[in-house]
C-alpha cells in the first residue's frame, strides 16, 4: 500500500530542509538545495512565499549550527556582537531593494562576486587554514561591523549564497580561520534572517504548513553538519566552500542561460 501523497510530500520537504542545513551549517549555501527543491515540490508558490517559507526554518536551524559552534570554538565579542547587529540592520533594507531591483541584474551579480571567491580561494591554498588577524583588536568591531552590514544587504536583497559570502568575508578580510570564520557566520547569518524574515512574514509570504517540516528537518541536517565540520576540521570546511562556491557559479550561470 502506498503512503499518502500529503505524507510523502511532507517528508520530501522534510528532507529537503535536511540537506540544506546539513550544507548550510557547514559552510553556507543552504538556499542551493532548499529554493529550487520547494518550487519543484510545491510549484504553486511565489518566489517570495519559498524564501520567507524557508527562512523560518533557516533561522532555527542556523541557531542550532551556531549553538553548536559557539560551544567549542571561543570567538571574541568584539567581532561577533558588532557583525551581528549590523547585519539585522542591514538586511530589512535589503529586502525592501529585493521588491525593486531587475532580477537578471542581481543574477549577474551573484554569478560575478562567486567566479572571483572561487579564483581567489584555489590560488591560495592557505586561506582560512589558521588565523591571520588584519586588524588591531580597536578597530576589529568596525570592520566586523562592515562585514556584517554588507552580507546583511545581500541577505536581504539576494539571500542564496549569504552563509557562504560571510564564511569568506570573515576569513579573507578579518583573517579568521575557517573554523571560527563559520561559528561567527552562523550567528551572524541568524540575525540576518530574524531582520529579512520579519519584514516578508508580515508581508504574509510564510506558509507555515510547509515551514513546520523544513524546520524539523533544518534543524536536525544543521546539529549533523555543524558538529562533522567541527569534528573534521579546517581542510575539510574549506574543500565544501570551493564545492559550494563552484554549485553557486554553474546555478547562477544556468539561471542566466534559461532567461
Amino acid at each position: 500500500m502506498f503512503a499518502d501523497p500529503d505524507v510523502q510530500l511532507w517528508l520530501l520537504t522534510a528532507l529537503a530542509g535536511f540537506a540544506a542545513g546539513l550544507i548550510d551549517s557547514i559552510v553556507g549555501g543552504g538556499g542551493l538545495v532548499l529554493t529550487p527543491a520547494m518550487l519543484n515540490l510545491h510549484p504553486g508558490l511565489q518566489i517570495l512565499q519559498a524564501i520567507g517559507t524557508q527562512r523560518t526554518s533557516s533561522i532555527l536551524g542556523t541557531s542550532v549550527a551556531a549553538w553548536n559552534y559557539l560551544r567549542r570554538i571561543r570567538v571574541e565579542r568584539r567581532v561577533l556582537l558588532p557583525a551581528c547587529i549590523a547585519a539585522l540592520s542591514a538586511s530589512a533594507v535589503g529586502v525592501q531593494f529585493a521588491k525593486r531591483i531587475d532580477p537578471d541584474i542581481l543574477k549577474w551579480t551573484v554569478l560575478s562576486i562567486c567566479v572571483v571567491l572561487a579564483i581567489y580561494t584555489a590560488l591560495r591554498k592557505d586561506l582560512g587554514l589558521r588565523e591571520d588577524r588584519r586588524f588591531h583588536p580597536k578597530h576589529e568591531a568596525m570592520a566586523a561591523a562592515g562585514i556584517g552590514a554588507a552580507t546583511g544587504f545581500y541577505n536581504g536583497l539576494i539571500g542564496p549564497g549569504t552563509g557562504t559570502l560571510m564564511v569568506f568575508a570573515f576569513v579573507s578580510f578579518l583573517g579568521l580561520d575557517f573554523l571560527k570564520s563559520s561559528a561567527v557566520s552562523k550567528t551572524t547569518n541568524v540575525a540576518a534572517d530574524l531582520s529579512s524574515w520579519t519584514v516578508l512574514m508580515f508581508g504574509g509570504y510564510v506558509i507555515w504548513a510547509l515551514a513546520l517540516p523544513l524546520i524539523v528537518g533544518n534543524m536536525i541536517g544543521s546539529y549533523i553538519g555543524s558538529h562533522l565540520a567541527i569534528k573534521r576540521g579546517q581542510g575539510f570546511v574549506r574543500a565544501v566552500f570551493l564545492i559550494i562556491v563552484l554549485a553557486l557559479i554553474a546555478r547562477q550561470a544556468w539561471l542566466l542561460i534559461q532567461a
